[in-house]
């Protein structure tokens, strides 16, 4: 078996942030080193908490979690209340407490560079929520984050659609100034965006199926009760009983890069306030330009990444 690829994963935990998390933390093919936390879907105490919650239903051996940004570059805040739920969990916080992890003390730009420094060229670095805390680290020393690998992102749009606006997704509304830092930084930038990641749908029934295999236990349990909030969100709001798997399949591409198809191009995101805010544009590049470019995401292998997503969570 080939060694475990070393990541960091920035999030913003989040229902699809708990998929992600639960696929990443069980696979074999991923060394889980850190689990930055930023503010996103809720407030970035609500998503530590939920770090910590999910990572005691899976256990495993525990990375450390970093509290990192209370609120975005950008002068106004977001939050996915309405799909998450207040506690960003589907409103399970409650019979899910957080029984003994602990968070660290440094703050999550400070550790995602100490990574970063003491590892060259082995971090890849997945940012599933809004990229304060990526940005942060990139203004504090740019030289450091130059030593990670490859950043992932679940973010942007290859082809222009939003999901908070019609041009916008949510993760680069949240925090445009953070992610237009990250786009146009010149680091190796992997961007999975609304483009591929709507085209993911897993059926509640499917999903319950699979978990109704499970052995009984703490994840299993916790699976069903988080879950349920998602299914309900989307059959309220798209009409079908399916969920778009954003974060997992970012998630998906840094496990089996072969699961996307992407594109070099040239990518910014409008960060001034107006109704093209948080929108990413994409252009093909010639490879003539100097301006930085980035890897964009353009089709996904979608069942063979349902299978792994499946299999990874459920297996």
């Amino acid at each position: 078996m080939p060694v475990p690829k070393p990541v960091l994963i920035d999030t913003d935990p989040g229902l699809d942030d708990l998929l992600a998390l639960v696929l990443a933390l069980r696979s074999p093919v991923l060394d889980v080193r850190a689990i930055t936390v930023v503010a996103g879907n809720v407030s970035v105490d609500a998503c530590t908490a939920n770090a910590l919650r999910i990572l005691e239903a899976v256990e495993v051996a525990p990375p450390p979690v970093f509290r990192g940004c209370a609120k975005p570059l950008s002068p106004a805040v977001t939050r996915a209340e309405h799909v998450h739920g207040g506690d960003g969990i589907g409103g399970v916080s409650e019979a899910w407490p957080v029984q003994h992890l602990q968070i660290e003390s440094a703050h999550a730009a400070d550790a995602i560079l100490d990574l970063a420094r003491r590892h060259p060229g082995e971090i890849t670095l997945i940012a599933l929520g809004p990229l304060t805390n990526v940005a942060m680290a990139l203004e504090q020393d740019p030289a450091a984050l130059a030593n990670i690998r490859e950043i992932v992102v679940m973010g942007g749009s290859g082809d222009g659609r939003g999901n908070v606006t019609s041009r916008a997704e949510f993760n680069f509304y949240s925090d445009p100034y953070a992610a237009r830092a990250v786009i146009r930084s010149g680091l190796p930038v992997t961007v999975v965006g609304l483009n591929v990641t709507e085209k993911t749908l897993l059926s509640r029934a499917r999903f319950h199926e699979r978990l109704a295999s499970m052995e009984e236990g703490k994840l299993r349990r916790f699976l069903f009760d988080a879950t349920r909030a998602y299914f309900d969100c989307a059959l309220q709001q798209r009409g079908h009983d399916a969920c778009p798997l954003h974060d997992p399949l970012a998630m998906g591409a840094a496990m089996d890069p072969s699961l996307i198809r992407t594109q070099r191009m040239v990518c910014d995101v409008v960060d001034k306030q107006g109704p093209d805010r948080g929108m990413m544009t994409a252009e093909p590049t010639d490879g003539t330009s100097d301006a930085p470019t980035v890897q964009v995401a353009m089709e996904v292998a979608v069942e063979r990444f349902l299978e792994l997503f499946l299999e990874g969570v459920c297996g």
